[in-house]
């Protein structure tokens, strides 16, 4: 059985432009909370675009043992609260969250886990001033992304349809999209659609994320890429890579370079895997933990 959280807290985390131009208010962010509450090691785990902290409830348990473990349902996901715009959902307001969620818990010092999108927001992270990352795992993203990748996720999101008849309806709709995730149980399959979806009070079942995510990222592909590169170049920390070896969101040779030009990092590849390793197979959890551990 897949275990579940012990703990679910909320933040208050900033709402930019609600109400206009340079306005703020805030919305709650949910965080999964996992281990001793006192514990001074954090481990951060943060989701891919139309996910939520719930992927990390394998890995978040086993590495509880060292660490506290957070992961956030990143607003507009899970069991947070919706930006108000489209314009919201942006790396550098996921960002802003993340500092919030820091600053309501006291935490100063951390490692990272990010997942596609995850990884890009930890990559943000790590050009702060006071940024106080100690180890960085990047799962399936980097500062080149494959062209391909992001028009076939933006086809993916303009055809989704959002609501179901039964949970079992849901359930295979999603089978294509979470089939490149790796070779998973049958319960871990339903654990992954399970924790993303709700069943509404009209009886009808639908993803828990809002519909502007995909509207954000379809109009984020109409303007030129943002480089990456000088972010990563930039990195003063451990890093560690991990690829699926399937995956056509990220290219061999980008991994190549991305060690090339940051010596203090390492890969991993996840056999049988596109995007994105869901780190749910005991072996990628070894290494994590090793990796982490590594004085």
């Amino acid at each position: 059985m897949i275990p579940k959280p012990p703990r679910r807290l909320h933040v208050d985390v900033p709402s930019h432009g609600a109400h206009g131009e340079g306005s703020v208010e805030t919305r709650r962010m949910a965080v999964h909370d996992w281990g001793e509450i006192t514990n001074p090691h954090v481990l951060v785990c943060v989701h891919g675009l139309l996910r939520n902290g719930r992927d990390f409830d394998v890995i978040a348990d086993a590495l509880s043992d060292r660490y506290r473990v957070l992961c956030p349902d990143v607003i507009g996901r899970g069991e947070s609260d919706w930006y108000p715009t489209v314009a919201g959902y942006a790396i550098p307001n996921y960002v802003a969250a993340i500092e919030a969620m820091f600053a309501a818990l006291a935490i100063r010092e951390y490692d990272w886990i990010g997942t596609s999108m995850g990884g890009l927001i930890g990559l943000a992270m790590t050009s702060a001033p006071t940024c106080g990352m100690r180890r960085f795992v990047i799962n399936d993203i980097g500062p080149e992304i494959e062209r391909a990748a992001l028009e076939r996720i933006a086809m993916n999101l303009s055809a989704r349809v959002p609501t179901f008849a039964d949970y079992l309806s849901l359930f295979n709709a999603a089978r294509p999209a979470i089939a490149p995730f790796g070779p998973l149980t049958e319960a871990q399959k339903h654990h992954l659609v399970a924790t993303s979806c709700r069943k509404r009070e009209d009886g009808l079942w639908e993803f828990k994320a809002d519909p502007k995510i995909g509207e954000a990222f379809v109009e984020g592909l109409q303007v030129p890429p943002i480089n990456l590169w000088p972010l990563w170049n930039n990195i003063k920390l451990r890093s560690l890579i991990i690829r699926g070896a399937e995956s056509d969101l990220i290219s061999t040779s980008t991994i190549n370079k991305m060690l090339s030009n940051l010596p203090f990092s390492e890969a991993l590849t996840v056999e049988a895997t596109g995007h994105a390793p869901m780190l749910m197979d005991a072996p990628t959890i070894a290494r994590i933990r090793e990796f982490l551990a590594a004085e």
